[in-house]
């Protein structure tokens, strides 16, 4: 049974990952003794000796009716799932999107389930030796939520696929919970799930993390060390740089002392900023500093250490292909002196470096994905072949438009206002002036970026170059729904697409290529909705051809083929030869 299967009967499953404890009650390394636990950590009895194990347990829901019919690759499976919706991760291509954060729109899953009596099967790992029936005790999701206590960011997988067909062949969506509620007097549960980058929210993830130090002793304008109380030496750094008021200063030594840590080799006044006095009390913030750094080093650390985001759901050995391949020249440099969301700084350095980090559910990987042209032909999409009739819509997107890119760059002082053009040094505008006369678009479109990754004149004009030649024109956005047979497409992937309401000034349907920025499937397993935009102006990598290829055929053209056209640039039925940028 499969996507292509006629009569094929879709059906949801939901796993939800419950960790567990690796040792049992009362044999070593556990001590705990009298009535045994769970091996939960909430009803754990001797917490030091708690060990999560490698492998959670796995509690599958689905329907009634599912759990009747059985599934391969799920031997136990309660009968309690009512509904599952999702809301798609959304991407913000090169944080274009004014109203959009950085990072896009997170992926969101809402699953429904009714409350029950429950045997304790499987969720209790003593229940021959209990003393009482558990059946006769409370319900399924009254008991699960007291023994679960500590269940934030537990791993929720939903499966949707076709009666019949085992479950490692289903399409498997992954998310982390993030809160239950319920059950209400009608014994209805909600769980809400939302994807790993979620973890990145304000309230969760800063960078530097808070610093707790403070100055035990007055410190001059001119001294070269101090002593902070209220610290131990692995809440710094051994060498780095260090943020007192409004003053930033670097360090070469630190040392537990009588009274905290004892930091030496001071340089004061650094990074713009002026030596000044401070008083007793005073905070003593750990800075974060990157200098000549990748992209995806930058990324990798933000996410693991200031996030809590493990390396298996980074797909870091692709991101270090791509930045190799298409974003080597972009070395970031960078100086963060108080506790940062952690998503404004992944958003802002998305936006200069020309890239977008992207949540695929499908395979449980963060993908990084640069801003950049195509070197690859994409699949071709087609109104008769693969789009539902009536679902295509096309729409613009006037406001992504820009005519004008504005960076500013050079930071004076790093404790100022980072997004004030008076406190950078320099700043780089490149336009398309043309674009602004009543010809054409009549009216200005302004896009300003406080360039605080970017170190170089050389990288600033990358960056505004890429801006304005990806978004001169009105960018275009298309919906439409497909088949589950088509469902292999996901968030990311690039398209062509082939329709009569897209067509070109002579009424020929034209091929542009698009980025896949959303999809849901509307209807498990029958109907996925797609979300589309232009990346068209993106361009594509061109090669020169081998001597002795064949002249230019506009019928028959190989993809990134580099045809030399005539002194107006233009080959023979009209189209723009290639270009030397």
């Amino acid at each position: 049974m499969t996507e292509t299967t006629v009569g094929r009967e879709p059906i949801q499953i939901v796993e939800i990952l419950q960790p567990i404890c690796a040792n049992v009650f009362g044999s070593s390394p556990c001590t705990a003794t009298g009535e045994k636990c769970y091996n939960t950590r909430a009803t754990c009895k001797d917490s030091p000796n708690f060990a999560l194990d490698a492998t959670p347990l796995s509690l599958f829901f689905s329907s009634g009716k599912v759990a009747e019919i059985g599934v391969t690759g799920a031997d136990y499976i309660i009968p309690a799932l009512r509904s599952v919706s999702t809301a798609p991760t959304k991407i913000n291509l090169a944080s274009a999107n004014p109203d959009a954060q950085g990072l896009g729109q997170r992926a969101v899953c809402n699953i429904s389930l009714v409350d029950h009596p429950h045997t304790d099967r499987l969720v209790d790992p003593y229940l021959s030796g209990r003393s009482f029936d558990p059946y006769a005790r409370a319900s399924f999701w009254t008991k699960w939520m007291v023994r679960n206590r500590y269940r934030q960011n537990v791993q929720i997988r939903v499966y949707e696929g076709y009666a019949g067909q085992a479950l490692a062949a289903m399409v498997k969506r992954t998310y982390f919970l993030q809160s239950i509620t319920g059950p209400d007097d009608g014994g209805a549960v909600t769980i809400q799930g939302k994807d790993i980058l979620a973890r990145v929210e304000e309230r969760k993830a800063q960078a530097p993390a808070l610093s707790p130090g403070k100055l035990y002793a007055a410190l001059t304008d001119v001294a070269t060390s101090f002593e902070a109380a209220n610290a131990v030496e692995a809440d710094y750094s051994a060498t780095g740089t260090l943020r007192i008021n409004r003053e930033v200063m670097t360090y070469t030594g630190r040392a537990t002392s009588t009274n905290g840590v004892t930091f030496t080799g001071l340089t004061r006044g650094t990074d713009g900023t002026t030596a000044a006095a401070h008083a007793v009390d005073d905070a003593v913030q750990q800075c974060l500093r990157y200098t000549a750094q990748r992209p995806d080093d930058i990324a990798v650390d933000l996410l693991e250490t200031y996030a809590g985001v493990s390396a298996s759901w980074l797909d870091a050995v692709n991101w270090e292909i791509e930045v190799d391949d298409y974003l080597s020249s972009f070395a970031l440099t960078r100086l963060i002196t108080k506790p940062t969301a952690v998503t404004e700084l992944l958003s802002e350095m998305q936006e200069q470096a020309l890239f977008n980090l992207v949540w695929n559910e499908r395979e449980a990987l963060v993908k990084f994905k640069a801003i950049r042209a195509l070197t690859e032909e994409p699949d071709v999409i087609t109104a008769e072949s693969n789009i539902l009739a009536g679902s295509f819509h096309l729409t613009e997107l006037p406001r992504e438009r820009v005519s004008q890119v504005w960076i500013y760059y050079g930071l004076r002082n790093a404790v100022e206002d980072s997004d004030d053009a008076k406190n950078y040094t320099y700043s780089t505008i490149v336009a398309d002036l043309e674009s602004e006369t009543d010809a054409l678009y009549g009216e200005a479109s302004i896009r300003k970026i406080y360039a605080k990754w970017l170190p170089s004149a050389a990288l600033v004009n990358t960056t505004a170059s890429k801006i304005s030649n990806a978004y001169r024109d009105i960018p275009a956005q298309c919906s439409f729904q497909m088949d589950a047979k088509d469902r292999s497409y996901w968030v990311g992937d690039v398209v062509s697409i082939s329709h009569h309401l897209d067509v070109d000034q002579f009424g020929d349907r034209q091929l542009r290529f698009w980025t896949i920025v959303s999809a849901e499937e509307t209807v498990p397993g029958e109907i996925v909705e797609y979300l589309c935009q232009d990346i068209t102006n993106y361009g594509k990598t061109y090669y020169i051809l081998a001597s002795g290829a064949a002249d230019y055929d506009p019928d028959n053209v190989p993809f990134k083929s580099a045809y030399i056209g005539n002194s107006l640039g233009l080959l023979s039925d009209g189209a723009n030869s290639a270009r030397i940028t």
